[in-house]
């Protein structure tokens, strides 16, 4: 069953553009377009699209309004939003995941992590590029140490489970740790939900943060992306 996917942005020929890559897989369909985040919401109760790419920034109502207006109604419970911004717009990213998009990455990304960024959202997995999780710890650093959610010892979590931590805050994906690990996709979407419930983090981006301030993670071990 093909993926369903909602386009919204202000560009038609950005939209055209996505919406060609799109139309050339054979598990994904366009079922729709949106120029503003009223008709986002508009054709997201419509069309209940499985993953909704969404530019932030738009008019009339806001991308990141959109976004929190969708997650918030029952019955698009199962419609996930993707938030795609411009490379400038990076201070968005953190309104984007607080008003619960599933995920965050650039206009200029490459097609295969557009591709991946919509199969793992449809899938109920978060995306972050690790473009974005730069910008997570550099947030972090301007903070000056400023905790987005409680530390706790990390002694709470087994060898294992800090090793998945570690590669977490680098920026890799579920299937990406599966790998590097020798476990199945499935196995790590669990034991990422097992680390989130014992440090009380709500989403992989605090995991990030956490990793950082624990010092888990650095810096320089984060790639930059392209």
């Amino acid at each position: 069953m093909s993926i369903s996917v909602l386009l919204v942005d202000t560009d038609a020929l950005l939209r055209t553009c996505c919406a060609t890559l799109l139309a050339a897989q054979p598990d994904i369909a366009v079922v729709g377009e949106a120029g503003d985040g009223a008709r986002a919401v508009e054709l997201a109760e419509r069309l209940r699209p499985d993953v909704v790419l969404m530019n932030p920034q738009l008019p009339f109502m806001s991308g990141i309004e959109a976004t929190r207006r969708i997650a918030a109604r029952p019955q698009l419970s199962g419609v996930r939003v993707l938030a795609m911004a411009a490379p400038a717009a990076d201070s968005q990213v953190f309104d984007a995941l607080a008003a619960h998009a599933c995920g965050f990455l650039f206009q200029d990304a490459e097609p295969e992590e557009l591709l991946r960024a919509i199969r793992v959202v449809s899938q109920g997995q978060a995306h972050l590029s690790p473009r974005i999780v730069q910008r997570v710890i550099d947030e972090c650093v301007l903070r000056e140490g400023a905790e987005l959610v409680p530390a706790l010892p990390v002694d709470n979590l087994t060898p294992r489970e800090r090793e998945m931590l570690v590669l977490i805050g680098t920026g890799l994906s579920n299937q990406e740790i599966a790998e590097k690990q020798f476990i199945s996709c499935t196995t790590a979407k669990t034991r990422a939900c097992r680390i989130m419930g014992k440090l009380g983090a709500r989403n992989r981006v605090e995991l990030v943060s956490i990793a950082y301030q624990w010092g888990l993670v650095r810096r320089r071990s984060v790639p930059l992306g392209s």
